[in-house]
């Protein structure tokens, strides 16, 4: 080996993506995502329970909640004792479009966690008086995130964005008494007793382990009812809005609708939207940050729902700073729709994506994230090596195009909140 010599470098990179099995059992869709050596599993119970289904808001986070406490047969401390005696973590989380449960479990303990999962979505404990000290407690929450300004701008830019559909429907201090206790029980009882789901399975999967999950599954009394899954189209509403508020810093949001995963420039928007502040050398972070010092961070980033896709650009700043970075925002578009960029900075931005795809596919449990990300929206693995693609080939005069066409000014969204002296 000549050390004098720099080792080579490979700009080409070659995803390793595991092998994905579908089944259908019972009529659940269960996907496995076999990789690793540890016998560790995440488990995960994704239903069409997200807040877009619910009357109000609130109802979906409280619901999934209140599914902690257990089962009619196991609840209350018992439930939590007898999960921690496993072993397992296990979180609900509640999205626009998805209510999920999901565990990480040794594989030895994987037949008694699934007993206590099936009572507690066949036969959940459901007690009122959780219910209100989760109502309380979200309800401080909501006082003590009410004085923060970036709260508020994330409030009120979902409203105008996502304005006449069901993804802007926010949170309001009134809504804590609006919602009751049998609103939350009726959520649960549409939209997860005995309700649909997709099974997500990575990990080191072993047959004695499908075994289990096939008679977890079988033994299910599933409804297949019909469930609304459309959300009303977003009519945004183009403008500066602003909420005021005494604050020290002021905290702003912009953005607009786009094209879905599906489109066939997609991931030449995605590319251009990390150039422009979509990583820690963008367009966005130099001018604001690095030049200017008006910002710890300023990010773009695009959101994907099941019926809207949309750019987000956030940021806190100077309290006095809030008009001008919104400025200095509209000049950095422009700057996209006008010059080229340089090759040196294409190839930065390059390198940046392929490591951080490559990170991404780094095990099961990052791989079955990446594979429900595009299996949600009917596409294959090959979404990747298509982006791959799309990268290595995306030339400055086609990320200036891009620019043009899903990057209009006049389509911006923009929130501003705080930074008032009085």
């Amino acid at each position: 080996m000549d050390r004098s010599k720099a080792p080579e470098i490979i700009n080409q990179i070659e995803l390793t993506k595991l092998k994905v099995q579908k089944e259908n059992i019972n009529g659940v869709e269960v996907n496995y995502v076999h990789g690793g050596s540890a016998p560790l599993l995440k488990l995960e119970l994704v239903y069409k329970a997200g807040s877009k289904y619910q009357s109000q808001p609130l109802i979906a986070s409280l619901a999934f909640d209140i599914l902690r406490d257990g089962s009619k047969k196991i609840n209350g401390k018992a439930f939590k004792e007898a999960i921690n005696g496993l072993g397992v973590y296990y979180g609900m989380d509640v999205s626009k479009d998805f209510g999920t449960l999901s565990f990480f479990v040794l594989e030895r303990n994987l037949t008694p966690l699934l007993e206590l999962v099936k009572e507690v979505i066949s036969n959940p404990n459901l007690p009122e008086d959780e219910f209100d000290r989760l109502r309380k407690k979200e309800k401080n929450d909501f006082l003590i995130d009410s004085e923060k300004t970036s709260f508020l701008a994330r409030q009120k830019f979902a409203e105008v964005l996502f304005n006449e559909s069901e993804y802007g429907k926010v949170a309001h201090l009134e809504d804590f008494d609006r919602v009751d206790y049998l609103m939350i029980k009726s959520f649960v009882e549409k939209f997860v007793i005995n309700a649909p789901f997709k099974m997500l399975v990575s990990g080191c999967i072993s047959n004695s382990s499908k075994m289990a999950l096939r008679s977890f599954i079988d033994n299910l009394k599933i409804n297949f009812k019909e469930i609304k899954n459309k959300t009303n189209n977003s009519i945004p509403n183009p403008q500066l809005h602003i909420v005021s508020k005494k604050s020290e810093q002021c905290s702003i949001m912009l953005g607009k609708l786009l094209p879905n995963k599906t489109h066939n420039e997609y991931h030449k928007i995605s590319i251009t939207n990390a150039l422009f502040g979509g990583y820690f050398g963008s367009r966005l972070m130099q001018n604001i940050r690095e030049e200017k010092g008006w910002t710890y961070g300023i990010h773009s980033s695009i959101i994907n729902y099941q019926d809207a896709t949309a750019l987000v650009i956030s940021a806190d700043v100077l309290k006095n700073k809030g008009d001008e970075t919104i400025n200095e925002i509209e000049k950095e578009i422009r700057r996209l729709q006008t010059d080229l960029i340089s090759e040196e900075e294409l190839n930065t931005l390059r390198n940046y994506l392929k490591g951080t795809l490559l990170k991404g596919f780094d095990g099961a449990f990052e791989q079955v994230d990446r594979f429900f990300s595009v299996d949600s929206f009917g596409l294959s693995w090959s979404y990747y090596d298509q982006y791959i693609e799309t990268l290595e080939s995306i030339t400055p005069e086609e990320i200036k195009q891009t620019a043009i066409q899903y990057l209009n000014w006049e389509d911006f969204v923009r929130v501003k909140v705080g930074g008032q002296n009085v």
